[in-house]
């Protein structure tokens, strides 16, 4: 794949270009069909106009690196457990009363899932460290999502409880840095590294394909739109001059050197 120069564009410069995709030609381009919050739509990309897919690519590329800019702060961060913590609570009240019914099924799976799913006499997790806070809902939501447990889930009815707890944990690992998967969070210079390389790497597959498209579609309107289509990466590479680089210690050392501030400082939950 050709490089245009998309390397030496910052990461603030590609935030801020997605105003461009509201503007100008770009406007007329609707995701809205595509454009989920998993980015991984049920409509097809395969069968989108072209436009539509540089558009969700872009878009997309930009919002992660989005993500990985803006981590949460510590306020931010005690907010999002304050939310777990409720939502824990939420269901351990309710499967204790589930677990009164008069219903003897109903009784047999909320004492099921209380022992699967809660810590200690029902609200431990609460107490636990951010990072095992969110491995806790992981935890809880992997189990309760197969049998036998997803059998008692339903039974009794404890599906918006659960619905809960997967949202302030997704919320939790999000403000952390986190994936799905992931032990501890990457440092955050790694993360934006990375999504900076993302962003280079989609801009320049969109600008190659535009390029090619214009030098293979006759003069008209189709051809006008691709090059009004085109200019604003033109002009964002005209703000982005190609840059000496900065001597700097070697990347492995800057991340082992952030992760090892940022990992002591994980503060735990506010107890219950």
């Amino acid at each position: 794949m050709a490089s245009y120069g998309y390397s030496f564009v910052t990461d603030k410069a590609f935030s801020a270009f997605a105003r461009d995709l509201d503007q100008g030609a770009w406007k007329s381009v609707s995701i809205d069909k595509y454009d989920v919050p998993n980015r991984v739509p049920a409509a097809l990309l395969l069968e989108a106009p072209k436009p539509v897919i540089w558009k969700a690519r872009a878009r997309w590329s930009i919002a992660a690196l989005d993500e990985a800019l803006g981590v949460a702060s510590a306020a931010a961060l005690a907010e999002l457990d304050t939310e777990w913590d409720t939502a824990q609570r939420a269901l351990h009240l309710f499967l204790a009363s589930a677990a009164e019914s008069k219903d003897s099924a109903q009784r047999d799976a909320a004492v099921r899932l209380r022992g699967a799913l809660l810590a200690g006499a029902g609200t431990e997790q609460t107490r636990y460290t951010y990072d095992a806070e969110v491995d806790h809902g992981w935890h809880q939501l992997s189990v309760a999502g197969k049998a036998p447990l997803a059998a008692d889930v339903k039974k009794v009815g404890a599906g918006p409880y659960l619905k809960r707890v997967e949202e302030a944990t997704e919320a939790l690992a999000k403000g952390l840095g986190r994936s799905s998967g992931q032990k501890r969070a990457v440092a955050r210079s790694k993360r934006i590294r990375e999504a900076v390389v993302a962003c280079t790497q989609a801009f320049n597959a969109i600008h190659d394909d535009i390029g090619w498209l214009i030098e293979h579609t006759p003069s008209g309107k189709h051809r006008e739109f691709l090059v009004a289509l085109h200019a604003p990466f033109l002009a964002l590479l005209e703000r982005s001059p190609h840059r000496a680089p900065a001597a700097a210690a070697p990347q492995e050392e800057q991340d082992a050197a952030e992760e090892n501030a940022e990992a002591p400082e994980a503060p735990e939950s506010t107890p219950e």
